[in-house]
């Protein structure tokens, strides 16, 4: 669903604005009529003319507002498209990922970690690359509704994915359809490319993805980037068995609506880069929920494949803008959103733009350290007390 309000007219192409309410309801502005010091026309005529007003339309998944009747705005009439990405060493630089809106970094076998990558608002015409379903994927994928592309994957976690509201595109059902190919500048199995932007076009009959997230006006606005509520972190790293994430805060770097400040990410000590742009992978909002891991399906093969427990809630960590607030996060049904909250029951604030979304093991799997700053501007230092 997306959300359209109408503004005064600037030139921006886009804009960040409030998320109030779901994610379909239709905001208005008054408009200013005539002056007060202007001359009455001939038959009650106005010399001044009604300020001219733009209807804007919000990305349901980032908070950002595009001008209503531009080609940016329109795409968010789409449904959104989650592929399954490689995060190993062999994958890496990975494509498209800083086109994202959302992004879930999950625990697989052997302690390392796949990507769940959501376009909506972008659209890229090669991402990758692809790999097979996992037994969480549908708790994470569903409340997006949309479409799911994967390579494969155990028949039993295939099933459950097919047993949702979501639109399976796997390499096998898009044979001859143009939106799977193999690239030969890589390795199978990590050379499988989808072209999001064709697989969304041809089923425009499938719905705009609900509003994720609560969002501020702008990143000052948000619950972690308000300095008066969070604490300044300069940097995170999230522990997995075999996997580290690091996300350090660089007030130069572009966030992906153009701002100033960004988190910009280290994969295994390494730069992660996206492929598509040489650039750094980065986000605006990096969200940590400790989760459980259940282990009751037994693989012959592969043993007990790990399956993160969504339907579930928890102690989360949000960060904006240099900041960080202590949350909770809850989701209660497989199609529900995963909700943030503070002690107090309030509903956290992302800042408009990208979030990535870190589902750490709870320890002693995985553990999160962060540098902090003094709010004097003093030197930064490990935070013992925020490793968990």
């Amino acid at each position: 669903m997306i959300q359209r309000a109408n503004h005064i007219s600037n030139k921006t192409p886009f804009m960040r604005v409030m998320a109030g309410g779901a994610a379909a309801t239709l905001l208005s502005v008054a408009l200013a009529g005539c002056s007060a010091g202007g001359s009455i026309l001939p038959g009650g005529g106005d010399s001044q003319s009604p300020t001219p007003t733009v209807s804007y339309v919000t990305a349901p998944l980032t908070g950002v507002k595009f001008v209503d009747g531009t080609a940016e705005a329109a795409a968010l009439a789409s449904p959104s498209v989650a592929c399954k990405i490689d995060n190993s060493e062999a994958a890496r630089p990975q494509q498209g990922l800083n086109a994202t809106d959302v992004v879930f970094d999950e625990m697989v076998e052997g302690g390392l970690t796949r990507l769940v990558a959501i376009w909506q608002s972008n659209k890229p015409t090669a991402i990758g690359p692809v790999r097979s379903i996992r037994p969480m994927d549908p708790d994470i994928i569903s409340p997006f509704g949309g479409i799911v592309c994967y390579s494969g994957g155990q028949q039993i976690f295939v099933n459950l994915m097919r047993n949702t509201a979501v639109f399976n595109a796997s390499e096998t059902s898009e044979q001859g359809k143009g939106t799977f190919s193999r690239t030969h500048d890589r390795e199978a199995p990590h050379n499988v490319i989808v072209n999001v932007s064709k697989l969304a076009a041809a089923h425009s009959d499938i719905a705009a993805p609900q509003q994720m997230w609560d969002f501020s006006a702008d990143v000052a606005g948000s619950s972690a980037g308000s300095a008066a509520s969070a604490a300044s972190v300069t940097s995170l790293t999230v522990k997995y068995p075999s996997a580290t994430a690091k996300w350090d805060w660089s007030a130069s770097a572009k966030s992906s609506t153009g701002v100033d400040g960004a988190w910009v990410r280290t994969q295994d000590g390494k730069l992660h880069i996206d492929k598509l742009t040489g650039a750094q992978v980065r986000a605006t909002n990096v969200v940590v929920l400790d989760v459980k891991i259940d282990r009751s399906y037994a693989d012959h093969k592969y043993g007990h494949i790990p399956k993160t427990v969504m339907i579930a809630s928890g102690d989360a960590w949000v960060f904006t803008g240099g900041g960080m607030v202590k949350a909770r996060w809850q989701k209660t049904s497989q199609t529900g959103r995963i909700l943030l909250t503070d002690s107090a029951g309030a509903a956290i604030t992302l800042a408009p733009g990208n979030t990535w979304v870190e589902l750490k093991p709870a320890a002693p799997e995985g553990s999160l350290a962060m540098v902090t700053k003094s709010v004097g501007g003093g030197s930064a230092s490990p935070s013992p007390s925020a490793t968990k």
